[in-house]
């Protein structure tokens, strides 16, 4: 599930992506998945043929238990970019951690998708701060996390107070979001041990 004012236009990094046509203020909840989000247990994902699998794993999230998780909505042609303007982590959901000016692409942080453990590429994000390759190994760096922390924890601080075109969705589903609504806003205090790309509600 994605959030209003994103569109899908020709990327610079991934041929295409997400980009904003509307500002969206940091503190947003910018996707999530849902219970429309196509699912494979892990018996249909071993039955796939590999081409298709290795479609379906470049743009999906493969969970520990061997299921995919293909987020719904165009949500799953969110580019990365070692300086994401959206994260997950502790979350159940993506915030935006900080404005997202109309026109600019919004992304994550692939190495966030801790649960497709051994998982790499090579960045092209071209930011100041690239990594050049990216690992879901990175994603218990501490001085990766850290940083991650900071911002999320920041715009967490903001989501009660900006519209949230996602409540409907989230409201039922999100524990993590439930907890930040209401005022709390440190991973400690908010998150539930879920994360975007292994909800809850697939286990």
């Amino acid at each position: 599930m994605l959030t209003k004012g994103i569109d899908v236009r020709a990327s610079r990094t991934h041929n295409v992506g997400l980009f904003a046509t509307e500002t969206i203020p940091a503190g947003t909840a910018v996707w999530a998945p849902c219970t429309k989000c196509s699912r494979w247990s892990k018996e249909e994902v071993a039955a796939l043929p590999e081409a298709r699998f290795t479609a379906l794993d470049t743009y999906g999230h493969l969970l520990r238990d061997g299921s995919l998780l293909l987020p719904c909505l165009g949500a799953y042609l969110m580019n990365h970019s070692c300086e994401a303007n959206v994260l997950d982590l502790g979350l159940d959901f993506g915030i935006a951690v900080r404005d997202i000016a109309p026109g600019e692409e919004v992304t994550c942080d692939y190495a966030t998708f801790v649960e497709d453990a051994g998982w790499s590429m090579r960045c092209l994000c071209r930011g100041p701060g690239c990594r050049g390759t990216v690992t879901t190994d990175q994603g218990g760096d501490p001085a990766v996390t850290g940083r991650w922390k900071d911002r999320v924890e920041q715009a967490l601080r903001q989501l009660p107070e900006v519209e949230q075109p996602l409540h409907d969705v989230l409201a039922p589903l999100s524990e993590p979001y439930g907890r930040a609504l209401r005022g709390l806003n440190t991973l400690d205090q908010v998150s539930s041990g879920a994360s975007a790309c292994a909800p809850s509600f697939v286990r």
